[in-house]
């Protein structure tokens, strides 16, 4: 998938606004045919981690989750249910450029293409925002008269899985011109260097990863919060009954990118958060059995003049819990650092584009891919 251009915000808004419209009751067989498709049917296929719900929607809370469909229409809307303002999505029709989706509180319905002629299109629908920043239900998809989604091309046999914090979901990385610099929508997990990774690889991709958590603490230093090992259960990270079910997607290749959060108020005692580590790796490798995992470090934590060498510890760190776990498919995979906005630590773009570059020879090596 291409970079989405920067596009000024009323032209994002005249393209993508909310729309009031009514619904129709589901008709016909096979291909779904014009009216209200849910968004659990057949047709849609759902990448990444997400809840359903009994009326047939799908719930998002972990960022990246895609939505393809394949439709034959002139016009597609679709029903969401967001909890914040800060629920953003990422569209893309035929493979162009994606453009930015705001979801508000609350259900609306909008617009992902219209058309003067119906005809064949391939729509990709990214949830580009975190949990923490607001939970959504993607209800279903209102087709125009005539229109129809069709059978959705297969997703690649390739999986992959990244685990982190808000550097894995993106955070901070998409600033356009003559916009704040600062907000929940610079988030967009669609420019992340797992998401990208994917792309270059041809593989599925899953995100699971929150912002500000960490291995044994999040970024305060409380304990008692839901860090990795805790969301990684999950198929919603705040929903401790929301149990995700590895077996619905066995990843071949694995990057777990965390640290930067326990280290945040200072270097954690190395006990500690070595073996928390290795068991959380126990436990992953218990639903992958055979993938390749790899341990990626952090792009932000790094040895500042002055100042304790955190970067160095982290390092020694995840070096020991690679050679505690002994495991021949367990690989550390340490990044540069990257200086992210002078506003900002976050990485950005075309930093998230360089750790990509830095981490695929050591993916395709170990997966031959």
């Amino acid at each position: 998938m291409k970079r989405k251009p920067l596009l000024p915000p009323l032209t994002r808004i005249l393209l993508l606004g909310p729309l009031v419209c009514a619904c129709f009751a589901m008709e016909g067989e096979g291909a779904a045919s014009a009216g209200f498709v849910k968004a659990d049917s057949p047709e849609v296929l759902v990448e990444g981690r997400y809840a359903t719900t009994p009326e047939g929607g799908v719930r998002m809370g972990f960022p990246g989750v895609i939505l393809h469909l394949k439709v034959e229409a002139s016009a597609l809307d679709f029903r969401v249910k967001a909890s914040s303002n800060d629920v953003y999505f990422d569209v893309s029709v035929d493979g162009s450029a994606p453009l930015r989706l705001q979801a508000k509180e609350g259900e609306g319905v909008y617009p992902l293409f219209h058309a003067a002629a119906a005809g064949v299109h391939r729509i990709e629908i990214v949830r580009s925002t975190e949990s923490w920043e607001g939970v959504c239900e993607v209800q279903g998809f209102e087709l125009g008269a005539g229109g129809r989604l069709l059978a959705p091309d297969p997703l690649p046999a390739r999986k992959l899985m990244f685990i982190g914090d808000s550097i894995t979901c993106g955070s901070s990385i998409d600033v356009r011109p003559g916009e704040p610099q600062l907000g929940n929508q610079r988030s967009d997990a669609n420019l992340s260097y797992g998401m990208e990774l994917a792309r270059r690889l041809h593989a599925q991709v899953a995100l699971v990863s929150y912002g500000g958590r960490g291995v044994i603490r999040d970024w305060q230093g409380i304990r008692d919060t839901t860090n990795a090992p805790q969301f990684y259960e999950r198929a919603l990270p705040d929903d401790p009954k929301s149990h995700w079910d590895p077996r619905r997607y066995v990843p071949d290749a694995i990057g777990i990118c965390l640290g930067t959060n326990d280290f945040s108020q200072g270097i954690p005692d190395q006990n500690e958060f070595v073996n928390a580590y290795v068991e959380f790796v126990r436990k992953i490798r218990r639903d992958a059995p055979n993938a390749w995992i790899f341990l990626i470090g952090s792009p932000i934590v790094w040895d500042e003049p002055g100042k304790p060498p955190r970067g160095s510890v982290l390092t020694a760190y995840i070096a020991e819990v690679a050679q505690k776990l002994d495991d021949p498919r367990v690989e550390v995979a340490p990044v540069r650092h990257y200086p992210g906005h002078t506003y900002d630590a976050h990485p950005t773009a075309a930093e998230h584009q360089a750790m990509a570059t830095e981490l695929e020879p050591r993916f395709r090596k170990a997966l031959g891919w």
